[in-house]
């Protein structure tokens, strides 16, 4: 007999579906699990979807259970008399957030006390809407459990909208934010007591085969790259890379610019037409193929405006590459300016002029990935930040379960390998 924690994890969305805080909340299940604690999960969906309060309420998928790389996931789903209960509040769902917050919880706890067993410790990641967050709180108050909650922060998640999330990070028994800049905003702008939030991080989500050389041959790729990865949303960035790409071309004519990353209505009508033969928009890709363009890039640029930490930045130093991010607090704390990356505006002449910089001296941005490869492996390895959120646990008041070793975890269920890439979510 040996003590573990048993921990059910909650989250609206679930790889394979693309996005970086789904892809983290799996990397840090695994190791958790290979720890020797006990993991599950519960999610809404496993495929990639922005209609969050339809998805999760009057459109659920249909009920699903299996293993993904080793994790058991249960898919949740309603009947269609919870469906009809649910209708009302969906619909008024922005106009009455708090009635509909509290009233779809109640109608999905029902379905999480039937399928969530006796855990010691629940743990949300914030995708998405609010009521499952409620519902996974609202289960751990009955069963007199700890709830520990990562909210992936954005700082333009304020006012009235976000209100909802606000109260839930307060009641929550620990907060786990990414950066100390996150921390300093959950303290200033939420209220949540800084004896209840801790600071991890995110680690690299990357395959470990790759090849370069095999990149380039398959996209035609022959110049250096500069790397976009990331959701082709507006506050990426991505239309202030192509904007910059003339003004690097001037001093650096072979540079290729090669985007990354689930696209969007938004990055179709930019990118339509073909634009340029050296932009190159991949779309979604596997989790190889990003790892291959890591492999093969100058550097990683994705100067976005809205980041709770930016794990690509970490990817991209993995493979020892220098980084250029955006200029805001949560990016600063992740990126040593000068160090291992750049911090630039979406203005396109301060953008291309951090290019630039790197394009016109490449010992300075190998400098600059070596640097970043050691802050990895000092701060970001699954490893340390397993043991990091295995410590939040314990000052939550997790109790340990007594369990059987020795008995053979279930093989994994067949799946494919995983979209991947950093997203957002309201």
């Amino acid at each position: 007999m040996t003590a573990c924690f048993d921990i059910l994890y909650a989250s609206t969305i679930y790889p394979p579906a693309i996005g970086g805080a789904q892809g983290h909340l799996h990397c840090l299940a695994k190791q958790i699990r290979d720890a020797g604690h006990q993991v599950r999960v519960i999610a809404h969906s496993t495929r990639y979807r922005r209609d969050w309060v339809r998805m999760s309420t009057i459109c659920c998928e249909s009920p699903k259970q299996f293993e993904y790389e080793g994790i058991p996931v249960r898919q949740l789903s309603f009947s269609k008399l919870c469906r009809l209960k649910m209708l009302p509040w969906a619909l008024s769902y922005y106009p009455l957030m708090g009635q509909s917050v509290r009233r779809l919880a109640r109608l999905m706890g029902e379905e999480i006390e039937r399928i969530g067993g006796a855990p010691s410790v629940v743990h949300l990641t914030r995708i998405g809407r609010e009521f499952l967050a409620r519902a996974a709180l609202n289960f751990a108050r009955r069963r007199d459990i700890p709830f520990i909650i990562t909210p992936n922060h954005h700082p333009r998640w304020r006012g009235p909208l976000y209100r909802e999330y606000d109260k839930i990070y307060c009641e929550a028994d620990a907060v786990i934010a990414l950066t100390a800049a996150e921390r300093e905003l959950m303290i200033r702008e939420k209220g949540v007591k800084p004896e209840r939030i801790h600071v991890t991080g995110v680690g690299p989500v990357l395959s470990e085969q790759f090849s370069p050389d095999d990149f380039r041959r398959r996209y035609g790729v022959e110049g250096r790259v500069v790397l976009f990865i990331g959701q082709q949303l507006p506050y990426k960035g991505v239309r202030s890379i192509v904007e910059a790409a003339p003004l690097v071309w001037r001093r650096h004519r072979d540079v290729q610019f090669v985007f990354i990353g689930p696209e969007t209505p938004y990055s179709r009508r930019l990118f339509g037409g073909g634009r340029h033969p050296r932009i190159l928009n991949l779309g979604s890709v596997d989790r190889e193929t990003k790892t291959s363009a890591l492999a093969a890039c100058e550097f990683l640029c994705l100067p976005s405006a809205q980041e709770s930490f930016g794990g690509v930045y970490v990817e991209a130093w993995s493979h020892r590459k220098a980084v250029i991010g955006g200029r805001t607090a949560q990016i600063a704390s992740v990126i040593d300016e000068g160090q291992n990356g750049l911090l630039a505006s979406q203005d396109p002449d301060e953008l291309a002029a951090a290019m630039t910089r790197l394009l016109d001296d490449p010992a300075e941005s190998a400098a600059m990935g070596d640097a970043g490869w050691l802050k990895t492996q000092r701060n970001y390895t699954w490893e340390r930040l397993a043991a990091k959120t295995l410590d939040v646990y314990e000052a939550a008041g997790t109790r340990p379960r007594q369990v059987v070793t020795g008995q053979q975890r279930p093989a994994a269920a067949d799946a494919a390998s995983p979209l991947v890439a950093s997203g957002g979510a309201p």
